[in-house]
């Protein structure tokens, strides 16, 4: 890998249809953009947002499956203006949305390198919120929108290996695996001593089908001498509340921001992911951060992460959360503890290297790049 200068002289906007902290995807270019600042002249985020940077939508209509999130249609001409004063050397686009497409059309037409984030299986979700006809239709669409984008790109970047297959098989002419950033504080916030039993479970994360949450709540009612918590929104959420009032060991805690995200992490032993699909699982590597030991499923693509393997315990084929629980709880506190501990430096060194790959992305080409937008 070439060494990179300590500061690049090009301009990075990123466009995607998810707002900041909001999801995924959207909390994953927020670290992005946090890393960067400092390493390239300027990097910016165009997506929905509230407040002065907001954009006007020509028309906004609920996220299928989810009435939580809205997916909007920005105005094609104030996005280009917005394109045009930042004057990038490098656009990245995030989601394959109406701001996602806007952006990969803005360009291609002049000419500035374009780099697609494929971070969700979008097609592999489609079957659990429509049924097999609307599925089959939504499925073709959004492998054509993602196939397009592919074709489109400069290059496209995942950050697991599933992901790098599917990005090939769309016809991605470039592909590579970056790791996933995560915000200062929850790396250098000082860590919590570890408690030698496990006594609180926490489930961190949208609250929808493909989440799988009620096999969190079902295992809260199989382990009743455990405290379960649930921080998240969607469209499951009144089953999550009625499930809260019936279990006394089931605690709700709503929608968390990002310093919430990480005060429930610390009160925590152990997080579970049992989602059905899960490209990476970016909860899950901010709990590793933390010090915790992780339960996912076999379905989320931070276990094919070797070195983070220390800290993450699968699931069965059953996908019995309280398994996985009775598992961690029944190993040495000490032996927990070290593989939590070893699990963390990983975490480290991945946000290192993965800022690097993210440069070396940047940069290639870059001194061809024009300065200015016509």
């Amino acid at each position: 890998m070439t060494a990179m200068p300590e500061r690049l002289p090009i301009r990075v906007a990123i466009v995607s249809d998810s707002a900041p902290e909001r999801n995924g995807v959207g909390t994953y270019y927020r670290d992005l953009t946090e890393h960067l600042a400092p390493r390239v002249e300027a990097v910016s985020m165009i997506c929905p947002q509230q407040g002065e940077a907001s954009m006007k939508h020509w028309l906004g209509f609920p996220l299928p499956g989810d009435a939580t999130q809205r997916v909007g249609v920005p105005s094609p001409l104030q996005l280009y203006r917005r394109l045009r004063s930042l004057q990038p050397h490098a656009v990245i686009i995030a989601t394959p949305g109406p701001y996602g497409l806007l952006g990969a059309q803005f360009a291609r037409r002049r000419a500035q390198r374009l780099i697609f984030g494929l971070h969700t299986h979008y097609e592999a979700l489609s079957g659990l919120y429509w049924g097999t006809v609307l599925a089959g239709v939504n499925r073709w669409y959004l492998s054509t929108i993602n196939r397009r984008l592919a074709r489109l790109a400069d290059h496209v970047v995942a950050n697991a290996p599933a992901m790098c297959n599917l990005g090939r098989s769309l016809g991605a002419r470039s592909v590579s695996m970056v790791g996933t950033l995560l915000p200062e504080a929850f790396l250098s916030q000082p860590v919590p001593r570890p408690r030698d039993r496990v006594e609180s479970v926490l489930f961190l994360g949208r609250l929808a089908a493909e989440k799988k949450v009620h096999t969190f709540i079902d295992a809260a009612g199989r382990m009743p001498e455990l405290r379960f918590t649930i921080a998240g929104d969607g469209p499951e959420r009144a089953a999550v509340e009625s499930a809260a009032a019936t279990l006394p060991n089931l605690d709700y805690l709503g929608w968390l921001d990002r310093g919430g995200v990480l005060e429930a992490l610390d009160a925590c032993d152990v997080l579970a992911l049992p989602s059905h699909v899960e490209a990476f699982g970016t909860v899950a590597l901010e709990a590793l951060a933390r010090g915790k030991t992780t339960v996912v499923s076999e379905g989320c693509g931070i276990g094919e992460w070797a070195a983070l393997s220390p800290g993450i315990h699968r699931l069965g084929q059953a996908g019995h959360v309280d398994e996985a629980v009775r598992r961690i709880a029944a190993e040495p506190p000490a032996r927990r503890q070290a593989n939590a501990e070893a699990a963390r430096m990983a975490v480290h060194r991945m946000v290192r290297e993965a800022l690097d790959d993210w440069l070396q992305v940047l940069a290639a080409d870059a001194s061809l790049q024009r300065t200015t937008v016509a």
